[in-house]
Parts: C-alpha cells; sequence; structure tokens
C-alpha cells in the first residue's frame, strides 16, 4: 500500500512539475496568422504547446513557440492530443508577442482535414469556417427555468468598468514585480479572489441548503458561500478564497467576501492587502440561459477607487465540470489512505 502510495504521489508531483504556466505577454488586440510544420507538442493543462516551423517571406525557417488555453477546451469540441500530429501542417491564428518574440497565444488551429479548432474560450467564432460556436450550443428552450444551479460555460471576457487608479505603494510594488520570478503559477500555487472566478472556464453552483458551493474547474477550485449569516464572522481566520456570504436579491445571488489572504489582485502584480473587500452579483437571464456577473473590490491600501469587472457565462446542455488527471489521482491517494487498516 504505501508503495503504491508513493509511486502515485511522485506521478502527481511530477505532473506538477512540468506544466507550464503562461507569463507572456501578449496583445491582445492584434490576431495574425502563421502556418508551418508541427515539430513537437505538448497537450496538458493549464497550457497547450506546440512548436511550429515556419518558412518567412525571405523564405527563411523559423521556430515559433506557440500556446493556447487547455486541454479541456478543445475536448469540449471532440479533439484531443491524437487531432494533431507531430510532421502535420496546420494554419493558426492568435496573439502576437508583445516583446517581439517568435512567440504567439493560439486562438484557432485549422487542422489537416479541414475542421477547425478553438483553442481558448475568450474566442467565440471560427475564423475560417465562417461559422459560430455558440449559436450551435446555446439552449432555447423556454421550459428550462432560470435555476443557477447548474454548469455555466464561459461567454464573455471579463473586462473592467474603468481603469483601475493604484495608490502610490501599489505602483511601486507593480513597477518592481517581474513575471518571469515572481508569478505565483509557476510555483503551482493557485490563484485566490477574486482571480480565481475571473478565468474563461466552466463553473457549477451545487445547492446545499444553508451553504452553496461553488465549483471552479481551473485549478479544480471550490468555493463555499454561506447563507445562513448576514455578516462575515471576526473569528475566521484568513484564506486565499477569504469568507464569502450570500443572499438572494430577487432573482440575483449576489455575495460578499472578506478575510482573503493572498498577496496578488491579478496576473499583473498588483498587491492585494487583508483589508480588501469583494462583492459579486450573479442573475441568470429571463430565459435561463445566461449568467451575467459582476464584481466589485474595494482595497483601500492599493486602490484609490472601488473596480468593477463584467462577465458572463452561458449555458450549454451537457456541459461539465472537467476533472484534471492532478485531481483524480488525489482522490485515488485519500482513498487508499482512507482504506489503509
Amino acid at each position: 500500500m504505501r508503495l503504491l502510495i508513493f509511486i502515485l504521489s511522485m506521478f502527481f508531483l511530477a505532473g506538477v512539475a512540468a506544466a507550464h504556466h503562461s507569463v507572456v505577454p501578449y496583445d491582445k488586440s492584434t490576431v495574425v496568422e502563421l502556418e508551418g510544420t508541427v515539430l513537437a507538442k505538448r497537450w496538458r493543462n493549464p497550457h497547450i504547446r506546440i512548436t511550429l516551423r515556419v518558412e518567412n517571406e525571405s523564405g527563411e525557417v523559423e521556430e515559433w513557440d506557440l500556446e493556447s488555453g487547455a486541454a479541456n477546451v478543445p475536448a469540449r469540441q471532440g479533439y484531443s492530443r491524437q487531432s494533431i500530429q507531430d510532421g502535420d501542417r496546420i494554419r493558426i491564428a492568435g496573439w502576437p508577442s508583445t516583446r517581439g518574440r517568435k512567440e504567439m497565444y493560439i486562438t484557432n488551429i485549422l487542422l489537416p482535414n479541414g475542421d477547425e479548432m478553438l483553442t481558448t474560450p475568450t474566442q467565440l467564432a471560427l475564423r475560417w469556417t465562417g461559422k459560430s460556436a455558440i449559436a450551435a450550443t446555446e439552449s432555447t428552450d423556454s421550459d428550462l427555468g432560470r435555476s443557477i444551479f447548474r454548469v455555466w460555460s464561459f461567454r464573455e471576457l471579463y473586462r473592467a468598468r474603468k481603469p483601475l487608479v493604484y495608490t502610490p505603494d501599489a505602483q511601486e510594488s507593480r513597477a518592481n514585480w517581474n513575471p518571469y520570478t515572481d508569478t505565483l503559477a509557476l510555483d503551482c500555487i493557485a490563484p485566490g479572489m477574486p482571480n480565481a472566478i475571473l478565468n474563461p472556464y466552466p463553473i457549477e453552483f451545487i445547492d446545499e441548503g444553508e451553504k452553496i458551493r461553488l465549483l471552479i474547474e481551473e485549478w479544480d477550485a471550490i468555493r463555499v458561500i454561506h447563507l445562513d449569516s448576514a455578516t462575515i464572522p471576526v473569528h475566521v481566520p484568513g484564506s486565499p478564497f477569504g469568507y464569502s456570504i450570500g443572499r438572494w436579491d430577487g432573482d440575483s445571488l449576489v455575495i460578499d467576501t472578506a478575510r482573503v489572504d493572498f498577496p496578488y489582485l491579478d496576473d499583473e502584480g498588483t498587491p492585494m492587502s487583508d483589508d480588501v473587500q469583494i462583492k459579486e452579483r450573479f442573475t441568470v437571464s429571463k430565459d435561463g440561459n445566461r449568467l451575467d456577473y459582476e464584481i466589485s473590490v474595494t482595497d483601500p491600501v492599493n486602490l484609490v477607487d472601488t473596480v468593477t469587472w463584467d462577465a458572463a457565462w452561458h449555458w450549454i446542455p451537457g456541459a461539465a465540470i472537467i476533472q484534471t488527471k492532478k485531481k483524480r489521482l488525489r482522490e485515488i491517494m485519500e482513498a487508499l489512505v482512507a482504506e489503509r487498516p
């Protein structure tokens, strides 16, 4: 039993150590295309990686380092690591590096068989085939109700209502932050609130009576929203997700969160203090197919004003939260330990 647990532990840790976490800045306002031959690929969460051999306009051969979103994104379209093989000639579109490097973030891939694969949920339209990735999957059944308790798939990229204004201390901290050494994800440290919810992957609300369990596919995260308290208890210790209390405001779920113990507000080195206060509002549309979301963050130590982001999810029949191999291995290990005499 000990040997089996040790083997599973080593396999789990190896997967964590090999995981790639993007720190490369990309120009999301520009979309460029490349066509070339696949030299290598790494098909896993949290990012797919592809090395592409491209012949430039001068006839010179270049190697491009490409990445995209998690492998879960194409998996939901029916594609797997077998869909692209070394030696395949493919066309890709995506966001170029802001630093002039031969690096891109892929949003679309045209496969050798003519199929088009989306590789990030922030890109909703197929580029070359002229089809809509959403139109074919949205439900129009008005009898489904307006329940929030289901799996919601990402629809619209979160956006701030106005630019963030930083305090002098926060400005200094951001200036000293190096994404290539200070990004916590490089050490496989999952983000805390509010960054944990601001990601383009599915979420699921589960009704547990006096509390709601919120599953977040990215990082296999779980939040608990307490419905049995009007205030946040003073004795609660800090944690990356903080302590959340919820209430219903008509058809909207309103959540207040405090006691967040996490160093950064975002992936750009914005510091976050223990005084941060977070308010969220989830509102299901009248036809039950769309979940609008707003989140406001107040941190007087680092932000001059409250900042608010908006985003949206939509309901796709049959969608489910996909567990990563790491989570399944962790569950196996926990089960083995529980079975020991």
